[in-house]
């Protein structure tokens, strides 16, 4: 149960941030304009790489709390302060680099008017301030999830999302669009969610002595944190170096009919990443055995909701681009669409063994996984490009989640019994590929996508007895809530009745 409930936490947090930033762009954008956001955007940007400076603390972090449940309190308390110091330190390091190096990476980004850039440049010790804010956010955070108290970490950064969009806006509207004024205000609302989590984490973990640096604990946390560090040094890259080959082969324009499918194809898998992140604390406090056994049934649950949910975003994500964004850039981007969600489906089930290497101590065989496949992908990237434009760059990187998936699969021990369901998921996802990409009419084309969704659902759901468990409980609520309580004979409940009256006497 408090896995199901986790999971809801983590996918009620997510959404309810991206429909923060949704309503509050729009606004964004008339009050400062679009050459201000854009540099806005560019400042957040450089922000996330320099939280690279958090090396991997916050999942070592915790992974060890985790792994510590039954252990001394005192042992907790020490692995979050030396995780703490360290992580304020480096990213006060961190800040440092930032001060001194982004004058001139302003300088270089920024293709704005000399009033802008002045302004950017002015805010520059703000930007610098919030990397330390980042870095110990991260690791209170990691805390708490170790602690899996995934409503407190979500409810916080929903809050703080809910400032650091709304906060600057009011000042910009109040006081003026100027980034010297809006950057400030933005580190300074993200800093007061500092205080409720050390609150929180005070009375969770808890924290009774003072700060010690453990010489000993901050040896563990750097060699698992390191490896994490290179994953988080290598994962961008393998996201976004695409954009940056079709811009410079295909031009600018053409990123747009990339970026916005490729953008979709990661929302769909909100529901996978909540399960997994919310899985991590839990494989790192099991043993080996069951964290496998877990690890199975999640695969099994994940591969069950996602191979109908990405058959159908398949067959739908032309006309549902045709409806929001055009039907000339649907004709562009729809084909780019099915290509990319292929891989998100792929990507979705390997977020498992992902979630279980890291929660074993085992960090370095991602981080290796992703090391490998960094020059193929490149190499195979650009001749795609080149052979096949956009569709092309959409199957080099998911043929490249593809051999990320069988990589992790195989190191994780997980490959050998999952290839035959997997597979058959993957001939029905490609079913629906080929609906798409074969000019059929209209009422084939209908009723045949209509079959292999319902041939997905249902093999999805012979597949996981904890989804057809989920989805008759969702039936069985439904039924009341439409239906009201059942009326059962009295003698049903007099007979329950007796039964619970027994047990509270024994009981007693």
């Amino acid at each position: 149960m408090g896995l199901k409930r986790n999971t809801a936490y983590n996918i009620a947090g997510a959404a309810s941030s991206i429909i923060v930033t949704l309503v509050t762009i729009p606004p964004y954008l008339h009050q400062i304009g679009e050459a201000r956001y854009g540099v806005l955007a560019l400042v957040w940007l450089m922000l996330g790489y320099f939280g690279l400076f958090d090396l991997g603390l916050s999942r070592a972090t915790a992974n060890h709390i985790a792994r510590m449940r039954g252990h001394a309190q005192a042992d907790q308390e020490a692995v979050f302060w030396t995780a703490m110091l360290l992580n304020l330190g480096l990213g006060v390091v961190g800040g440092l680099v930032l001060y001194f190096v982004g004058g001139p990476l302003l300088y270089h980004w920024l293709k704005a008017s000399p009033t802008i850039h002045a302004e950017a440049v002015a805010a520059l010790p703000w930007i610098a301030a919030a990397v330390p804010v980042a870095t110990s956010t991260a690791v209170m955070n990691g805390a708490l999830i170790g602690k899996e108290r995934f409503g407190v970490v979500n409810l916080v950064q929903v809050g703080g999302m809910l400032l650091f969009q709304t906060v600057p806006l009011l000042v910009a509207i109040t006081v003026g669009p100027a980034l010297y004024i809006i950057i400030p205000a933005a580190v300074l609302s993200r800093s007061v969610i500092l205080v409720p989590l050390f609150l929180m984490l005070k009375r969770m973990l808890p924290l009774v002595g003072r700060p010690r640096l453990d010489c000993a604990r901050a040896r563990e946390l750097l060699g698992y944190g390191a490896w994490v560090t290179v994953t988080n040094t290598v994962s961008p890259i393998l996201s976004t170096f695409d954009r940056f080959f079709i811009g410079a082969i295909l031009g600018a324009a053409s990123v747009a009919y990339y970026d916005v499918p490729f953008r979709l194809a990661q929302k769909a898998q909100l529901v996978p990443i909540a399960l997994s992140d919310a899985l991590f604390p839990r494989l790192s406090a099991d043993t080996r055995n069951d964290a496998t056994t877990t690890s199975f049934i999640a695969v099994a649950a994940t591969n069950g909701f996602m191979t109908p949910l990405v058959a159908l975003a398949v067959l739908l994500i032309g006309p549902f681009l045709a409806l929001w964004v055009g039907a000339d850039f649907a004709h562009r981007a729809a084909p780019v669409g099915t290509a990319l969600l292929i891989g998100a489906w792929i990507n979705s089930l390997a977020r498992i063994p992902h979630a279980k290497l890291q929660a074993e101590g085992r960090p370095d065989w991602v981080a290796k996984a992703h090391l490998l496949e960094v020059v193929p992908y490149v190499l195979g990237l650009w001749w795609a490009l080149h052979q096949f434009g956009l569709v092309g760059a959409a199957f080099a990187w998911t043929a490249r989640v593809a051999v990320d998936a069988v990589l992790l699969f195989g190191f994780a021990g997980m490959l050998s019994k999952l290839w035959a369901p997997i597979t058959v998921s993957g001939v029905l996802v490609v079913c629906a590929w080929l609906i798409t990409a074969v000019h059929l009419p209209l009422g084939t084309r209908v009723m045949t996508g209509f079959g292999v969704v319902v041939a997905s659902s249902i093999w999805g759901l012979a597949g996981s007895a904890a989804l057809r468990k989920a989805v008759a409980t969702v039936c069985t609520s439904g039924g009341a809530f439409l239906h009201g309580p059942v009326n059962r004979p009295r003698s049903v409940r007099r007979d329950e009745s007796s039964a619970v009256r027994g047990t509270v006497r024994s009981e007693k």
